[in-house]
């Protein structure tokens, strides 16, 4: 998104700005690496640019789930990279929720949040069956086993039991965002909203009225790198996530975050009337990639379908939407320092888990930028080498 000369105030002059650090990205991962870097390095200056309001794109645009993750994620990752790996990448989001939860979540009065679970859910025995696999045990990972009997009473006979992994958190995403904001600008932080950062110079960033001079640059773009740069084509995907909101005509007892993986549904009660409810993305795959918001309505009917159908509800619609997210090919984020005409690294990428892992990826981004280690934990997965003339 780009702001016309007829919407943005304006003088005659834009001068250039001067900082130590520029994050180019005001998104959740943008806002936790300027974050964590003012934690290690309070005496230097970091500036964050965002095209349009932080926050405004996908963690402003997701159901509010604060989670480490399906139990389907996890054996995805078992499968593709091994036992040791996805255990470690499942402390790694553990961690991070933990540290939103005492440097964020705790101190923040304002922002909306409640201590749940989350549920991977299996609507059959025989997917169940067809589903597990010997080298992934569930257990290790912390998801327990709770059959129909054990589900909250608004779920019995509607699935055959569920994986329930805890602590995790409902939140408010906005609410979120905003107090990070907040924490940021106490700070001294410098957060310069409408500004697009357009290309990577010795100086620094040039946007589209001056230039940030500064001696490193962090990108923290995720689905709108390749509209940064070609380059980054290769590495990440923009697809866009479905979302809608309804109020419920009747109650409906289920207090947890719920994945559905078959049907690639997850969803959440917001309050006692309303409740969110999103993905369906196969259902117009094709369609779905690209980096401008947009509704599908394949997968918006499928959604209500799924809503009609498995939870047999009444409702009435509210709200639609869509936001976009960047996927990689193996759909981890990408922490890394790159090839630039000035000292820059890259974070994105985060595959749909953005919220998750965002504030330990921040904290990750940050350690790279400040010297603290050489090499992040996920480049450590996937090296990449990126060349941004």
């Amino acid at each position: 998104m780009t702001i016309s000369h007829w919407a943005r105030p304006h003088s005659f002059t834009s001068q250039d700005v001067t900082t130590d650090i520029v994050v180019v990205g005001g998104g959740y991962a943008g806002l936790s690496t300027a974050y964590w870097i003012s934690e290690y390095r309070p005496d230097l200056k970091i500036t964050v640019i965002d095209r349009g309001q932080c926050g405004r794109s996908a963690s402003g645009r997701n159901a509010g789930f604060l989670t480490k993750g399906s139990a389907s994620f996890y054996k995805g990752l078992t499968e593709k990279w091994g036992n040791e790996t996805a255990l470690n990448i499942y402390k790694f989001a553990s961690e991070s929720l933990e540290l939103v939860h005492q440097n964020i979540l705790k101190s923040s009065p304002e922002i909306k949040f409640e201590r749940t679970s989350s549920m991977t859910l299996f609507q059959n025995e025989t997917y169940f069956k067809n589903w597990q696999n010997p080298a992934f045990d569930p257990a290790s990972f912390e998801f327990n086993w709770k059959n129909d009997s054990k589900l909250s009473p608004g779920l019995k006979s509607k699935y055959f039991g569920s994986f329930e992994n805890a602590p995790e958190y409902k939140i408010n995403p906005w609410q979120l965002m905003d107090s990070l904001k907040k924490l940021l600008t106490s700070r001294k932080i410098q957060i310069i909203e409408n500004l697009s950062g357009f290309q990577m110079t010795e100086e620094g960033i040039k946007t589209e009225v001056n230039t940030i001079k500064a001696k490193q640059v962090v990108l923290a773009l995720n689905g709108y790198f390749p509209e940064f740069d070609s380059v980054f084509k290769s590495l990440i995907t923009p697809q866009r996530a479905q979302m809608l909101a309804v109020e419920l005509e009747d109650e409906l007892d289920c207090p947890g975050l719920y994945y559905d993986t078959p049907e690639r549904v997850y969803w959440r009660k917001v309050d006692e009337k309303v409740l969110v409810i999103g993905g369906k993305r196969l259902l117009d795959a094709e369609n779905e990639v690209g980096d401008f918001e947009k509704l599908s309505i394949k997968i918006q009917a499928g959604l209500e379908d799924y809503l009609k159908t498995q939870l047999h509800l009444k409702y009435k619609v509210i709200h639609r939407w869509s936001g976009i997210m960047g996927f990689t090919e193996h759909e981890l984020p990408i922490i890394s320092k790159i090839e630039a005409p000035v000292d820059a690294y890259m974070l994105g990428g985060f595959s749909g888990h953005g919220m998750g892992l965002g504030f330990r990826s921040g904290q990750e981004m940050a350690e790279l930028v400040t010297g603290v280690k050489k090499d992040s934990f996920f480049d450590l997965i996937k090296s990449i080498k990126i060349k941004l003339c």
